[in-house]
Order: C-alpha cells, then sequence, then structure tokens
C-alpha cells in the first residue's frame, strides 16, 4: 500500500498552539515566552516566532495583480553628478545597460545632485534620452515648480511622456525645517504647476508622497506611512483647489517608500501603503491604485565595511520587489562615503536585475498574500500608520504638526531607542558592531570638483514670512561606532587593548572573543596574555576575560596587579556576582551584551589620547 501524505498526517493527532507552547516552555526553563521569543517593532507591533490560522489577522488577498514577467517594475536610477554633461552620460549609460527610467537629483550648486539651473542644463543632463519612452522623474527639493517648467518644456507636450515631476515641498521643509516664504505658497505654486502641466501630459504623474524624510531621521514604519498619507492628503487638496477633480488629483500622486535591511518588514509596509491608501481614498469618495515608489534606505548603510552595504542594498531590493513596489531606487553601496563610480552605479542596476531576471520576483502577484505572518504584520503595520495619519489630521494637517513639533517630537522617541539599541548591540550591523574587520579595504570614489560646475540658483523665495519648523535631520545607525573609528584612527600608533586570560581556553574563549569583537567595533586590536605573566602594562587599557568562578577566586588580585602594572582603564568581560568587590580593587567598568559598549568604547580611546 502506498503510503500518502495525507495517510501519513492522519497517522498523528492533530497539535495545538497549546501543545507548542508546552514544548517551548520547557526549552526556556521558566524565562518568560514575550521576553525571549517575541519581539517588538518600533510601532510595538509584537512579531511572533509563530503565527497560525487562529492567531493571525484576516488575510486581505492580493493587494496587486500580476505583473509584467520580465520587467515587473520600473528599474529607475538615480543620477546626480554635478556636471550636466556627465549626468547626459550617465543617463544614457544606465538606460542602455538595463534601467528603464531616471531619477534626477537637482542642485544648483552641484552638492548633491546636478548643477541644473535652467532649461537648457536639464536639457544637456536629459540629451539624447526619449522622454516619451523612459520616465524620468525629477528630486529637486523647493526648486521643484522650476524643474517641473523645464521637463515640461523638454517633453515637447507630447501626451504619451510619462513624467514624473515629484514635486514634494512638504519633505524639503521637513529636512531643512525652514522654507523660502510661506509653506502655504509653495503649496499653492506646485498645486497651480502640477495642473498646468497636468492638460498636455495626461500620463504625468505631479507629486510625490513621501514619508522618506521621517524614515531617515529614524522614525517607525507607522510614522513614514502617517507622514506619507498626510502628504497626499495635502496635496491632492491643493490640486482640487488649482482646479483638478479630486480623483484625478489623487490619480496625479506617487506615493514614496523607503525599504531597509528587514525585508520581511519593508515587504509588509509596502501592502501596508496599498491598504491605507485605499482606506484613504474611499474615505474621499475616489478611486485610484497606489503607484508606489520604493529608495533603498540611507539609514542603513554604513562608511566602516562598505562592501556589505550591497547586500542590504539587495535585501531592500527583495522587499520591494516581493511587496510590490511600481518602481524601484537602490543607492550605490559607496553612496555614505561619497559619489559613485560607474562600477557602484552599475553593482546597483545589476542588483534589480538579477532579482527581476534570475530570481524571478516578479513572477507571482503579491508572493505574501496568505502567509499568515506577514497578512498580520500588514495588517499591524496599516493599522500603526493609519493612527499616525489620524494624529497629524488632528493636529491640523501635515504642515501644522511639522510646524507645532508634534511629528519631530514622535520621531526623536523612536530615534533614541533606535541609538540604543545600537549602542547595545540589540540591533547589530555587520561590519560594524558585529564581526567588524580593521583593515578596511577602499572602494573608489568620484573624486569630481562641484565648484566649477555651480550655478546661480533660480529664486525659490515667495513673498510673506518664512515657516520655520524643527528640522528632521537625517541619523544612520552607524554613526556612533563610525566616530569611534574615526578616533582610532587618528591615534598613533594604533590603540591596542590587553585581553588578560584566567584559566585554561575552555574557560577564557567565549569571553575572549566577544571582547575582540567589541573592541574592534571601536578600532581596537587585541593582544592576548596569561593574567599572571603580565608585570608592566604595555597597553592603557585591558580586559579581564574568565569564567565567573575565576573572578570570585582571583578577580580582585588580578585587578589590582594589572593597575599597579600600569593600566589606566580596566575592564572585566560579563556581570560576575562580586561587581562591587572588583570595582574596590580597580576595575572601571564591564562589558556585556545588552551594555552600553558604545560608552565602553569611548572610555577606552580616552585612556589613549
Amino acid at each position: 500500500m502506498t503510503l500518502t501524505a495525507d495517510r501519513l498526517a492522519n497517522a498523528f493527532p492533530p497539535a495545538t498552539r497549546q501543545d507548542w507552547l508546552a514544548l517551548v516552555e520547557g526549552v526556556l526553563k521558566g524565562q518568560p515566552f514575550e521576553r525571549r521569543l517575541v519581539r517588538q517593532t518600533a510601532d510595538g507591533v509584537p512579531i511572533q516566532p509563530l503565527y497560525t490560522a487562529e492567531t493571525s489577522s484576516p488575510a486581505a488577498g492580493p493587494l496587486f495583480g500580476p505583473r509584467d514577467v520580465g520587467r515587473p517594475w520600473q528599474l529607475r536610477s538615480a543620477i546626480a553628478p554635478p556636471s550636466p554633461a556627465e549626468a547626459g552620460r550617465q543617463a544614457l549609460q544606465e538606460l542602455e545597460n538595463g534601467a528603464a527610467s531616471l531619477l534626477l537629483r537637482i542642485d544648483p550648486a552641484g552638492a548633491r545632485g546636478v548643477a541644473a539651473a535652467n532649461r537648457d542644463d536639464l536639457a544637456t543632463a536629459l540629451s539624447g534620452v526619449l522622454l516619451d519612452l523612459a520616465p524620468v522623474a525629477l528630486d529637486a527639493g523647493f526648486l521643484g515648480p522650476h524643474a517641473a517648467d523645464w521637463l515640461g518644456d523638454l517633453g515637447k507636450r507630447s501626451p504619451q511622456a510619462p513624467l514624473a515631476f515629484h514635486m514634494d515641498p512638504l519633505s524639503a521643509f521637513a529636512q531643512s525645517g525652514a522654507s523660502p516664504g510661506p509653506m502655504e505658497s509653495h503649496l499653492i505654486l506646485a498645486a497651480e504647476t502640477g495642473a498646468r502641466w497636468a492638460v498636455p501630459y495626461a500620463r504625468a504623474s505631479l507629486f510625490l508622497a513621501t514619508g522618506r524624510s521621517v524614515h531617515e531621521a529614524g522614525g517607525s514604519d507607522g510614522q513614514e506611512l502617517g507622514f506619507a498619507l498626510a502628504s497626499a492628503l495635502a496635496y491632492a487638496r491643493a490640486l482640487t483647489r488649482a482646479g483638478l477633480p479630486m480623483e484625478e488629483a489623487f490619480q496625479r500622486i506617487v506615493l514614496g517608500v523607503s525599504v531597509d535591511a528587514t525585508y520581511f518588514t519593508g515587504v509588509a509596509k509596502l501592502r501596508a501603503l496599498r491598504l491605507v491608501w485605499a482606506k484613504l481614498t474611499a474615505a474621499c469618495g475616489v478611486e485610484a491604485d497606489a503607484v508606489i515608489e520604493a529608495r533603498s534606505s540611507a539609514r542603513m548603510l554604513s562608511t566602516l565595511d562598505p562592501w556589505v552595504n550591497l547586500l542590504r542594498l539587495t535585501a531592500a531590493g527583495f522587499a520591494a520587489g516581493v511587496g510590490g513596489a511600481d518602481a524601484v531606487v537602490l543607492a550605490p553601496f559607496t553612496e555614505p562615503l561619497g559619489r559613485p563610480t560607474d562600477f557602484a552605479r552599475r553593482q546597483a542596476r545589476n542588483t534589480q536585475l538579477i532579482l527581476m531576471e534570475e530570481a524571478h520576483l516578479g513572477r507571482v502577484a503579491d508572493p505574501a498574500a496568505g502567509a499568515w505572518s506577514l497578512e498580520t504584520l500588514t495588517d499591524q503595520i496599516a493599522r500603526a500608520g493609519w493612527a499616525c495619519f489620524q494624529a497629524i489630521e488632528g493636529a491640523g494637517g501635515v504642515l501644522a504638526a511639522l510646524e507645532s513639533g508634534q511629528i519631530q517630537a514622535e520621531v526623536a522617541k523612536v530615534r533614541q531607542q533606535r541609538e540604543t539599541d545600537t549602542a547595545t548591540r540589540r540591533s547589530g550591523l555587520v561590519g560594524v558592531t558585529e564581526f567588524p574587520i580593521l583593515t578596511d579595504a577602499p572602494v573608489e570614489l568620484d573624486t569630481t570638483d562641484a565648484a566649477p560646475f555651480a550655478r546661480p540658483s533660480p529664486r525659490v523665495q515667495l513673498p510673506g514670512p518664512s515657516s520655520r519648523a524643527a528640522p528632521l535631520p537625517p541619523w544612520r545607525a552607524a554613526e556612533a561606532f563610525e566616530a569611534l573609528r574615526d578616533r582610532a584612527r587618528s591615534l598613533s600608533p594604533p590603540p591596542t587593548a590587553l585581553l588578560a586570560t584566567l584559566g585554561t581556553p575552555r574557560d577564557h574563549s567565549a569571553r575572549v572573543g566577544f571582547s575582540q569583537n567589541v573592541l574592534a567595533a571601536g578600532g581596537l586590536s587585541v593582544q592576548l596574555r596569561p593574567a599572571g605573566d603580565i608585570t608592566l602594562a604595555e597597553h592603557p587599557v585591558a580586559v579581564i576575560c574568565g569564567a565567573d568562578e575565576a573572578y570570585l577566586a582571583e578577580g580582585e588580585t588580578v585587578a589590582r596587579a594589572l593597575k599597579a602594572a600600569g593600566v589606566r582603564h580596566l575592564l572585566v568581560a560579563g556581570r560576575p556576582a562580586n561587581q562591587d568587590a572588583l570595582r574596590a580593587a580597580g576595575v572601571d567598568g564591564f562589558i556585556y551584551a545588552g551594555g552600553d559598549l558604545a560608552a565602553a568604547l569611548a572610555h577606552c580611546l580616552e585612556a589613549f589620547a
């Protein structure tokens, strides 16, 4: 008789969640389940170790339909060299090698984008680009209406040109904390500009409503979605006042979202954005499909061991593809260090091509649909985003909430917790706090001087008093440890710490490995010596590594001997029971999992001054 899967399954009694919990409790040995196996997102959304049909949110079903198998989303390449001519070369190179659209960053000074200050400069940057075939999106800050006029002129009013004007004065205001003239006037100008170009360009999108400024300042997923939704509503209102029907106003808005290396959360966030968008448009009595542009997060990238950024960006691209983004922008892996070379841009482009053409992420409509964990996470992030949106609208809208500081205060709370999680290595960063490498592998950068290409900026000041608000400054998780490594590099000779071992390798190897990893995160190399052999300290910092029993038996004696030998800053690896006695014997601190390791490393480096 053939044993089928059904027959095999029926041979065992059905397992319940209670059965599973009973087994888990045995493994945890009395430790709390919620504390050990359940973690929470920055919005307080619990991430469970197991999801079942009984404990999960109802499935929303596929939130986006089948896509083009060959090109399931637009591969959008960012172009931002200071020279307009070089921008033109890069644009054609990107399109000829697999990109489907372009994101042109504009900065007349040339520091953060193409030094374009008029229509002719933009024409140079887009020379040879067929605007009715390759979508071109703009990133111009308060210059948005000017840049939209330049791009509109270059499109020659072709109704098929899929231009993306991407005007977004609210993000520019949130990031800078000031506007050149009243913000209301900037909204009106952008809306009137958009309404004017909506007539000749039937396929053009006018505004980008994104929570990127919140995300890059350290905000939560819910805060990011709430800001994006509130911005979209503000832009839709401005467009209707400029003469567009409400439905068309929503249809002409692109939603922006950031994706980082936590890909399951990224997938759920993209799906949640579609849910809250549907809820918003339904509340306004219109129908408009969500069009989403996903950009890779800058806050997840690091200047330390930048090659690891390739892995982070691949994870972000995976989240964007599986989550259903309509356009995806992945940064070059060298972005936090400076302007990319052709090699770095090729890596960013080819990462998406591999995800499309080799990983085949576009072959399934909404791959996350029906997965209990992702459906639940989608629902919970959507609820958090909608709650943040309601809080912003309750404060009078996104502009009023920015001016009052409400949004900034809430984002600051989340950022502080993220800083703590990074400093304690609760949120580990590979190449930074986990497996750091002291010998940097240099990467090549484009070192072109922007000064010769700088142009006088068109006037963006509007009549009336400027609006003011606390800015949402960008933040990267690795910054604190990057600063420590910079301090270590400035020291001569390079800082080395002494690891004073107690007992056999079996007794101390685990804490030696832990200490070596922690010290390397601050730029310190190590030298191992048995504690009993040290009569003259060659280095000002030492860490005692051994078992807790050894700390009780000989820790105080060893601590006094090391201090007498000249150690300035003495640490112990672990949290032994006799901490007070060890401190009395000269120990300055303890390093352990969950402790503030960034602060401990800062004290270590002070000893080398």
